[in-house]
């Protein structure tokens, strides 16, 4: 399956490329998906952003999956053609 990672802002900027692609095996879940991104970004994220001893987004970061929110459970079954976008912290006044 399919699957594409978005980074936005300096996030983006962080990585060096607006998205990664990955083809995982059937069934595979978020978990799996952070696995294999983990040797692409640590030591390119900030450690705001990236928890290399957790393999995963911090708490800092928003992670959305399909524009709808929800995409931080590492038990989530991913589908064909999903597009997981990470955000950076956002601040307004």
């Amino acid at each position: 399956m399919h699957v594409a990672v978005t980074f936005l802002g300096i996030l983006r900027d962080q990585l060096g490329k607006k998205a990664l692609e990955f083809e995982l095996p059937p069934a595979a879940n978020f978990r799996d998906l952070l696995d294999s991104l983990a040797p692409m970004v640590e030591g390119r994220l900030a450690e705001w952003a990236w928890d290399p001893q957790k393999r995963d987004f911090t708490d800092r970061v928003m992670v959305s999956r399909n524009v709808a929110g929800g995409g931080r459970d590492a038990e989530m079954v991913l589908a064909d053609g999903d597009e997981i976008l990470v955000f950076p912290p956002i601040a307004g006044g």
